[in-house]
């Protein structure tokens, strides 16, 4: 890393970190980047160093992935935390590339608000794809259904007007309207399940899984893009329909919060203003994703 600029070493990161993610987040997300065409050569020496490649699709921004050497690199740096997952190619970024720089933009809406308000919200403070086993190992398998991905965790310190900082967590579920709405609602019950998880395995403490992870059970933040505006809207309420009718997630209420916004309306408005809509409970206000109080939850 000796041999990088300090962006090309802040940008090599963020590729690495976030998987796949276009130019201009890039440019975005590091606080010390340039205009546009200079950001553009520097990730092109990258590009020549073999450190990162890129894929461009038709209508689609210029997506960067890590390639092996440059992962390599990072985690010899020892800068963040080794991440447990393949290095994506050209077929990968074809198609999950919109997916992921989708929830790039879910963090870059956080970020935006935490630069404004003087909050904490890095460009590193979400995690993609992060897995939690919701059943046990040896009990059931272990199959690849026991495990529930979040698209995302994400870390945000909030300034209160009093001057008190809290931390919030978030699982963030990015759905493009690829999936029907009820294997969606499906897959948002693995939440409960993973909050009730308790590891029945010898050695295991008795506590909920999630409590060796998170101080607090982190808020699940459903994300719809890749629709118009009113197909999301409708999408959204029939999201929430499912949630109520599921009588798991629906006796979950007062344990579990889950909330659903779209990300034209998160990166217009921001995460403090009221634009999300609760999926569980008889309230469905829209409100602010921090405006319950860190009671049982972050």
């Amino acid at each position: 890393m000796a041999s990088l600029d300090p962006f090309q070493r802040d940008a090599l990161v963020l590729v690495y970190w976030h998987r796949m993610i276009a130019t201009d987040q890039i440019r975005h997300l590091v606080t010390s980047a340039k205009p546009l065409r200079t950001v553009q050569h520097r990730l092109r020496a990258l590009r020549r160093a073999g450190l990162i490649e890129a894929v461009h699709r038709y209508h689609t921004p210029l997506t960067w992935y890590v390639t092996k050497e440059g992962a390599a690199l990072v985690e010899a740096s020892g800068i963040v935390d080794t991440r447990p997952f393949r290095v994506a190619g050209p077929s990968m970024v074809e198609l999950f590339g919109q997916h992921a720089l989708d929830v790039v933009e879910t963090g870059r809406a956080f970020l935006d608000t935490a630069r404004r308000h003087d909050h904490g919200c890095g460009p590193l403070a979400w995690t993609p794809e992060v897995a939690h086993r919701y059943r046990d190992q040896r009990v059931h398998g272990g199959a690849n259904r026991d495990v529930l991905v979040a698209d995302a965790v994400l870390h945000y310190t909030l300034v209160e007007p009093t001057g008190r900082r809290s931390q919030r967590t978030f699982f963030i579920e990015l759905d493009r309207a690829t999936m029907p709405v009820a294997r969606l609602a499906a897959k948002l019950r693995n939440y409960v399940r993973y909050h009730d998880y308790v590891p029945q395995y010898p050695g295991a403490t008795g506590r909920p899984a999630w409590q060796e992870r998170y101080p607090r059970f982190p808020r699940v933040l459903v994300v719809l893009s890749g629709a118009a505006e009113h197909v999301l809207e409708q999408r959204l309420i029939d999201l929430r329909a499912h949630a109520q009718a599921d009588s798991a997630m629906a006796l979950a209420s007062d344990r579990v919060r889950m909330l659903a916004t779209t990300l034209d309306r998160l990166r217009a408005d921001g995460p403090l203003a009221p634009i999300a809509v609760p999926l569980l409970g008889t309230d469905s206000t829209p409100i602010s994703p921090f405006s319950w109080p860190p009671t049982g939850t972050s």
